[in-house]
């Protein structure tokens, strides 16, 4: 694999440090809209802190924009392998081999023995 294509785990762990990001930015924004001061000193204070936790979850949107772009990148070209073979797979696929090779020795015996006649 090219060391520049990120694999499947570095994906997930991506996925995962997005999506944690995103609740934890809209979680701020609500904490932050729900409090009740009169202050103006307060109320600067919290505008602040919406426009940082805003600009933040967008950030992080981007970043999951970017995401997709790249997973559909790397399975457009083959080169990202998110599933896997398990042991099952693996024996189903060579006994998949094997019948393939069966028919095909059939097809051959067939057409061997037409061209004999």
């Amino acid at each position: 694999m090219d060391p520049q294509q990120p694999t499947a785990r570095a994906l997930q762990v991506r996925i995962n440090t997005n999506i944690a990001q995103l609740l934890q930015r809209f979680e701020n924004i609500m904490a932050t809209a729900t409090v009740n001061n009169t202050s103006h000193t307060s109320t600067a204070i919290e505008t602040y802190q919406l426009d940082v936790e805003s600009t933040a979850l967008i950030r992080a949107a981007e970043d999951i924009l970017s995401l997709t772009r790249v997973m559909k990148e790397t399975w457009l070209f083959g080169k990202l392998d998110t599933l896997g073979e398990d042991e099952r797979d693996v024996q189903r696929r060579e006994k998949l081999e094997r019948d393939a090779m069966v028919v095909k020795a059939a097809v051959e015996k067939r057409l061997k023995t037409e061209d004999s006649i």
